[in-house]
């Protein structure tokens, strides 16, 4: 059992490092993914070691994320709610926590049949312990420095992210070849992966808005991409996409942007 255990933390550490190899920026304001994931390797290899302090660890641990899952799903609930019938994205998003905490479960129920060494604390013990008081530290530098103006908007409240993007174009107005600031490059991330409203519209104006941080960062080929798909999803926002000159299109995106005015 300790070793099937220990194989599947093995595996979930490996996948948080394989994401952060294959692209995942490990400086956005996210969780610290990396040291999430090493933690997550040691504590299975602890694991498959019969290590005390990796079994006592990985309990406390599950037992957490029981508890930031609960704050989750209420601060989700209400900030956002549950609308009509047909809000389906946010039942789904629900459904993924309901998921997870089931899975939390059933790995707290496996971690507790491993048998491990009952003996005083070894030297692998301490360095866990030391492992886990450093990605502990990680978590709370980025708990505290993440950006309260954003959470609504990370949570799905699409009022949070419209009021995001006008200011995000409005910047962009104000200052069309001025660098983009930390804080506007953060919003932009986060409009690009939270937007979840009902209507193609309003995610059409966070599309835009993302375009726009992009092309002042000089990113040409995602400002074009993001006012291709805010075009596509409402043709008011082609002429303004079509007014880019800094973007060149080319014939066939210009074709693509006259077509849907």
């Amino acid at each position: 059992m300790h070793m099937f255990v220990g194989a599947i933390f093995l595996m979930l550490g490996g996948a948080c490092v394989a994401y952060l190899w294959a692209g995942g920026s490990i400086f956005e304001r996210e969780p610290p993914l990396l040291a999430f994931g090493i933690l997550l390797i040691v504590l299975g290899a602890g694991l498959a070691g019969r290590s005390r302090a990796a079994a006592l660890l990985v309990r406390a641990g599950l037992g957490a994320g029981l508890v930031a899952l609960g704050w989750i799903a209420t601060s989700y609930l209400r900030f956002r709610g549950l609308g009509a019938t047909d809000d389906l994205l946010a039942r789904v998003y629900l459904l993924g926590i309901v998921l997870a905490v089931a899975g939390v479960v059933a790995l707290f129920m496996l971690v507790r049949r491993v048998k491990y060494n009952k003996r005083a604390f070894r030297r692998i013990d301490l360095l866990l312990l030391a492992g886990t008081g450093v990605a502990l530290t990680l978590g709370v530098v980025w708990l505290v420095g993440d950006d309260s103006r954003l959470r609504p908007c990370r949570l799905g409240v699409d009022a949070a992210c419209d009021i995001i993007a006008t200011r995000l174009l409005e910047s962009a107005e104000r200052a069309p070849t001025a660098p983009p600031t930390r804080w506007e490059e953060d919003a932009a991330r986060v409009l690009e992966r939270y937007c979840r409203g009902p209507e193609p519209g309003p995610c059409a104006v966070h599309r835009y808005a993302v375009g726009s941080v992009a092309l002042r960062a000089g990113r040409i080929d995602a400002a074009r991409q993001a006012f291709l798909r805010a075009c596509d999803e409402d043709s008011s926002w082609c002429a303004r996409a079509a007014q880019e000159t800094a973007l060149s299109w080319t014939p066939e995106e210009r074709t693509r942007l006259e077509r849907h005015r």
